[in-house]
C-alpha cells in the first residue's frame, strides 16, 4: 500500500491538545502510521509553539518510512479554535501547570507518610492534579463543542476520570471518554 491518501479510504482530521508533547504525540503518530483503516490530518496544539513544530518534524519522518501504511499531514498551529476546526477526533493529553507541581503533588504528601504509586490519579496528588485540570477541561469542552461538535474525544491526561467527568460537567452533549495508557 502506498504512503498517499487513497480514494478507498476515508480522510479523518484528528486535533491533537498537547500536541507538543515528548512522548506522547510521537507515540499516536507511529500508531496512525502502521494503521491502513484511514489517511488524513492531525493538527497538534500546544501552549508550546516551538515543541508542537518538533513533532511536525517527527510525524513528517514516521509518514514517510517505507514502513508506514497510511498516510497524514502533520501540521503545528498557534491557536485552539484552527486546531479543533472541523475536528472528527480530539486526543488531549496534557500536563496541567507548571512540571514542577507534578513533582510537588508527590513529595508534599510524602513529607506526611503518604505514599503514593499513582500521584496524578488518586490520594492527594490526584486531586491537586485534578483541580488544576477540570478548569482547564471545562474550556476545552466549550470550545470543542463550538469547532467541532460531532468529534469523538479521546482523553489520556490524568486524573483521567476528573478530566472527563469535568468535560461532561461543562457540556453533556460532548461524546468523550477516558482511556488509561496502561490498559491497552
Amino acid at each position: 500500500m502506498s504512503n498517499t491518501n487513497s480514494p478507498q479510504r476515508p480522510s479523518v482530521k484528528i486535533a491533537y491538545i498537547g500536541g507538543g508533547s515528548r512522548y506522547w504525540a510521537r507515540d499516536l503518530m507511529k500508531d496512525l502510521a502502521l494503521q491502513a483503516c484511514f489517511d488524513g490530518e492531525i493538527s497538534l496544539y500546544d501552549i508550546d509553539f516551538p515543541a508542537a513544530q518538533k513533532n511536525v518534524e517527527i510525524g513528517n519522518l514516521l509518514f514517510r518510512r517505507k514502513e508506514a501504511v497510511s498516510h497524514f499531514k502533520v501540521r503545528a498551529v498557534k491557536t485552539l479554535k484552527t486546531c479543533l476546526k472541523n475536528a472528527d477526533f480530539v486526543v488531549i493529553s496534557i500536563e496541567p501547570g507548571p512540571i514542577e507541581n507534578r513533582f510537588a503533588d508527590l513529595e508534599i504528601p510524602l513529607k506526611f507518610g503518604v505514599l503514593q504509586p499513582v500521584g496524578d490519579s488518586t490520594g492527594p496528588g490526584g486531586w491537586l492534579r485534578g483541580l488544576r485540570s477540570i478548569p482547564v477541561f471545562e474550556d476545552f469542552a466549550h470550545q470543542i463543542m463550538q469547532h467541532c461538535p460531532d468529534a469523538w474525544v479521546i482523553n489520556y491526561t490524568n486524573p483521567m476520570t476528573l478530566c472527563t467527568r469535568a468535560l461532561y460537567a461543562a457540556e453533556p452533549k460532548i461524546k468523550a471518554f477516558g482511556c488509561c495508557h496502561e490498559v491497552f
